[in-house]
């Protein structure tokens, strides 16, 4: 199972064969994914910048909120279309609705913990505890995702591997 993790930030799957978008040996998180070929990969899991969707974000006109925010419904549709499993990670916040509204038909959403789940997988996260993560502990940048995203995408590629079989 080749997969491609695009624009992550901190991510680490061991056991698991992911190509990490990267340009120069370098985590490419504010390029654009939306040129990403993916035909050579059989699963595609994407986080794009959550900088506009954000609640902790109180500057949504900063010049990278606006360049990026189109990332996120242009993934999820460009997904959509796609014959292999995907899943698509953001935050969870008020913004999100309008994301989630304007979603394809076919692409399952779930909030679970303080993220948001697109993909074509069915598959139930509720059964993955989450952490009270403390952020207001944590830099920046470690921030993003932490250890609840690693469970539920480490729970959806098993789930993933089994549809595959």
């Amino acid at each position: 199972m080749k997969i491609i993790y695009l624009a992550a930030f901190r991510a680490f799957h061991p056991g698991r064969h992911i190509v990490y978008q990267d340009i120069d040996g370098k985590r490419d998180i504010a390029g654009d994914m939306l040129d990403v070929d993916l035909s050579y990969y059989d699963v595609v899991i994407a986080t794009p910048p959550c900088n506009y969707y954000s609640r902790a974000n109180y500057r949504r006109s900063s010049e990278y909120s606006q360049k990026t925010k189109y990332l996120l419904p242009s993934i999820i549709h460009k997904l959509s279309i796609l014959d292999k499993p995907f899943i698509v990670e953001n935050v969870r916040s008020s913004l999100i609705n309008e994301v989630i509204k304007n979603s394809p038909s076919d692409v399952f959403v779930y909030q679970h913990g303080r993220h948001t789940y697109w993909t074509n997988i069915l598959f139930n996260p509720s059964c993955i505890v989450q952490t009270n993560e403390n952020l207001s502990n944590l830099s920046k940048s470690n921030r993003q995702g932490g250890n609840n995203v690693h469970d539920v995408f480490e729970y959806w590629l098993d789930v993933v591997q089994e549809v595959l079989k």
